[in-house]
């Protein structure tokens, strides 16, 4: 029954973000509608595999889904590696950035950065509390884990799809990082537990629609995923620390 309900919240996900892929995009080839099926069902995958395997624990006293990410993780490695979809400046699986992108990706990180603790301080209450499994967790296996699935493979291929989009002080705000954004929002916020009942926590979700849009204007203007991939951990550890 977990991995119903683990796939149920993937296919609502999908569901919700079907209207802003199609009235974004008005003519589809075959093609196209190929790398979509793609999309969805490495999307549904990740899902069951990330939050399905929540209870298995790897040691005593585990606070954290450490199986569910690395299992995620995996998987990743494995379409990127296999499929050879998409290639490695498509995934930002590469060692150098583009030309001329370090000033501008360091200020949005840092601006980022100031936005996330103005949030933190006004409108949440942060935790005084230090925890050595919780730092360990945000800064691999999930920021690792979910900057490759999200900023890796789905805006690598959803960019196949969408234009290049609007110049925003220097960074391309497409439909692809607003779809993958919005996207793993909805994985923080939106989910089925306990018999398929639907839990809604409209601030994760905010929160992680505002990392998804950052982290995936990192990476595209970078070309590499190493700035989202760090973006990724201090934003989550300003709560969870």
């Amino acid at each position: 029954m977990f991995v119903s309900s683990q796939l149920l919240s993937g296919l609502l996900h999908l569901i919700l973000i079907v209207p802003f892929i199609f009235l974004s995009r008005r003519k589809w080839t075959k093609e196209d509608r190929r790398m979509m099926a793609v999309f969805f069902i490495l999307f549904l995958l990740w899902t069951v595999l990330t939050t399905g395997f929540t209870n298995v624990r790897l040691f005593e006293g585990q606070l954290w889904n450490w199986t569910g990410k690395v299992m995620g993780l995996l998987m990743s490695f494995f379409f990127i590696y296999r499929a050879r979809v998409l290639n490695s400046r498509e995934t930002g699986m590469r060692i150098t950035i583009n030309e001329g992108s370090f000033l501008p990706v360091l200020v949005l990180f840092l601006t980022g950065l100031l936005v996330r603790a103005a949030i933190l301080f006004i409108l949440q209450n942060p935790s005084p509390v230090f925890n050595t499994e919780t730092v360990l967790f945000q800064s691999t296996a999930n920021a690792i884990g979910d900057e490759i699935f999200f900023r890796g493979i789905l805006l690598g291929l959803l960019s196949k799809l969408y234009p290049a989009g609007e110049d925003l002080f220097g960074f391309k705000l497409s439909w692809s990082i607003l779809i993958t954004a919005l996207l793993f929002g909805l994985t923080q916020g939106l989910i089925f537990q306990n018999g398929f009942h639907l839990q809604i926590n409209l601030m994760s979700i905010l929160m992680g629609f505002l990392c998804g849009l950052i982290a995936g204007m990192l990476k595209e203007r970078s070309g590499n995923i190493i700035p989202a991939i760090l973006f990724h951990a201090l934003w989550f550890l300003a709560t969870n620390h």
